[in-house]
């Protein structure tokens, strides 16, 4: 769920929906009579649907193009695809922090006009419990369905771990900080724990995973704004408290660690460089890979730490959903291919090819799968899930305001009470401009 490089187009798309003109560049390719065409992001969820595509044409003859492009490329394209009412694809692949703007601005459709008439129905119950209405379910209506799942797990190096006679993973903050600075080797390259300040949507993750740690706020399903969409980053001084939490490990992060984001980090986990690294697990694939990962059955995984133990847990979900584009030439056949993507013969295919972001319930109770991503196991810990977006479109707009403290703080320009005071009123201000907090 990275957020890397927006045109100022795109972000002028997320604060209102403004028309960009004219169409996407260049002709759409010719399509055959039967056939159906995808745009996705460039994650390994795309393997799957490239392993799904063959399986569906197998079964019906009906051709499926997936076209990739890089994660903010394919936001781009996507946005101008809603604004020029192209009818280029038939599909979208959404990041779930992306959905609700595509609605607001109706560039993708509702299922169930769809599904009424299908044979084949998606099976909502067979979701992983809360993901669904968490992203997909808005104004009572179906827009979307998971095609890719994941909660932010703590990865650690067993090795160095026994090495230094830690014999489990840090279960709080306090422990992770200690635990940072024992295995913090530098002169060896490697260092206690890997981090991602330099991107846009790695740093604010960082920030929102210790923030889940502390008490809700009242009146909210989420952390950083209430039901009334008023900013919580001042409620008890938790935003402070948490970006002060990210900042106490900055002594144990490699040298250039302000310039890395989900690339970078995850590569120099892999490369053997960091003894901990949380991420969303959707980035962990590669660790598991003998082509790319020097730390191969070194590895094992949890969930975070927490700042107390005794508190309830939250854990933020996130994932890419896919969606029938407005102007889809065949919409009807469009959510068939849904509906198998998403039943258990897709998953399966999904798992098969490598797409580990397993979004049915069944998959964490199956070994196989267990032991071939190991990662997918701290899942059956987590108690409650929570979204990321809690009903405001413009999702990226107000993580950029954060962002842009968390980071200031990151680099010693102002410290955490004032990073939190600056864009608390930010958002606060972001939020009466979009019309969401009523006067």
């Amino acid at each position: 769920m990275k957020i890397k490089g927006l045109t100022r187009r795109a972000a002028a798309a997320l604060l209102g929906g403004a028309f960009l003109m004219g169409a996407t560049a260049g002709f759409s390719p010719a399509r055959s009579a039967e056939e159906l065409r995808i745009i996705a992001t460039g994650e390994p969820y795309g393997l799957g649907l490239k392993a799904l595509a063959k399986a569906f044409e197998a079964k019906t003859g009906v051709k499926v193009t997936v076209d990739q492009f890089p994660y903010s490329d394919a936001y781009n394209k996507e946005v101008l695809l809603g604004t020029a009412n192209s009818d280029e694809y038939d599909m979208m692949v959404l990041d779930c922090i992306w959905l609700p703007i595509f609605v607001k601005n109706k560039w993708v459709q509702p299922l169930e006009p769809l599904e009424a008439k299908a044979k084949q129905k998606i099976e909502w119950n067979a979701f992983l419990p809360g993901i669904v209405d968490a992203y997909d379910v808005i104004d009572g209506q179906h827009w979307a369905a998971p095609i890719d799942f994941f909660i932010e797990v703590l990865a650690y190096r067993t090795d160095l771990f026994e090495k230094a006679g830690l014999k489990e993973p840090p279960k709080t903050w306090d422990e992770f900080k200690a635990y940072a600075a024992k295995l913090n080797d530098p002169a060896t390259n490697v260092y206690g724990v890997v981090s991602m300040p330099g991107e846009q949507d790695g740093g604010y993750s960082e920030w929102t995973v210790r923030l889940a740690s502390l008490p809700m706020p009242p009146n909210s399903t989420q952390f950083v704004w209430d039901r009334d969409f008023k900013p919580m980053l001042l409620n008890d001084g938790n935003g402070a408290k948490a970006l002060a939490r990210w900042l106490e490990i900055k002594p144990f992060t490699a040298p250039g660690a302000n310039e890395m984001g989900y690339a970078e980090a995850t590569n120099a986990f892999m490369q053997g460089n960091g003894a901990m690294y949380v991420n969303w697990f959707g980035f962990f694939p590669d660790i598991e890979n003998p082509d790319s990962s020097k730390v191969i059955g070194k590895v094992a995984y949890a969930l975070p730490p927490v700042e107390s133990l005794s508190a309830k847990r939250h854990d933020y979900l996130g994932g890419y959903q896919i969606s029938v584009a407005a102007n889809a030439p065949k919409p009807q056949l469009s959510y068939d291919f849904i509906a198998f993507a998403t039943s258990h013969e897709g998953q399966e295919i999904m798992l098969e090819a490598g797409a580990s972001g397993a979004y049915r319930t069944d998959v964490y109770s199956n070994q196989k799968w267990l032991d071939k991503f190991p990662f997918l196991k701290p899942v059956k810990d987590a108690q409650t899930l929570v979204p990321l977006t809690s009903g405001l479109a413009e999702y990226v707009e107000m993580q950029r305001i954060v962002y842009d403290q968390l980071f200031a703080a990151w680099v010693g320009k102002i410290d955490p009470a004032t990073a939190m005071t600056q864009a608390n009123k930010g958002l606060d201000d972001l939020m009466k401009s979009l019309g969401y907090q009523k006067k």
